[in-house]
């Protein structure tokens, strides 16, 4: 789990370029497989993943992920998720529609949601959850032209009422921010992930994803 990747040296969201070069290097060497979550419907179909592998997901759809995130991974011909926040979609320091099209259909990325409005879905009413979840969707659906089957929560923050409502709106997969290695057994929509944040070093990363 990646958010914005920049010099930015504050704050434990942002992870230099260097070091997530370094680290998408050390994937590549250790024989690592990037996958999207549509490769990730195997789980469901019972057919093989590939070894060792692993999904790269950012939040948020900052700009430097056009950037700065996917030039690197298309040097190492790697495959990552962009959980976007729709309605911030062409703000400054975000994604715009082109850059989020450019990069789909390179085949490197991938597009998941993240709400409208990067709410906390645990302390929103019923409608306004609704409106935030399937909203969000169905404006990447509408501007991508395809179905989105991923889902991030903001902030990691949910509960039974929010799953439901991410299940109705017809997600395949969402995504938490409690550590570890993600699992059926999690749920297919409560899933681990693994915090990568700029105050670790390549060798702490190397740790956990040996």
């Amino acid at each position: 789990m990646y958010h914005s990747i920049s010099q930015n040296r504050h704050g434990k969201l942002f992870v230099s370029p260097e070091v997530f070069y370094q680290q998408m290097e050390h994937l590549n060497h250790a024989g690592y497989h990037t996958i999207t979550f549509k490769d990730l419907l195997h789980w469901k179909t019972g057919e093989a993943l590939p070894d060792k592998p692993v999904l790269i997901t950012f939040d948020d759809g900052y700009l430097d992920n056009y950037k700065v995130a996917y030039p690197i991974l298309k040097a190492f011909q790697m495959k990552a998720t962009i959980f976007v926040t729709s309605d911030f979609i062409g703000s400054p320091n975000h994604l715009n529609w082109s850059q989020i099209r450019e990069m789909e259909q390179s085949g490197f990325i991938e597009i998941g949601a993240h709400t409208r409005h990067h709410v906390e879905l645990t302390k929103s009413k019923k409608l306004q959850r609704v409106d935030e979840v399937l909203g969000g969707k169905r404006r990447l659906e509408k501007g991508l032209g395809h179905p989105v089957i991923a889902f991030a929560y903001p902030s990691g923050k949910y509960n039974q009422n929010v799953v439901q409502v991410v299940k109705r709106a017809g997600f395949e997969f969402a995504v938490t921010t409690k550590p570890g290695y993600a699992a059926k057994r999690q749920g297919y929509l409560t899933l681990h992930r693994v915090r990568i944040g700029g105050e670790q070093s390549v060798a702490e990363f190397i740790r956990k994803i040996p």
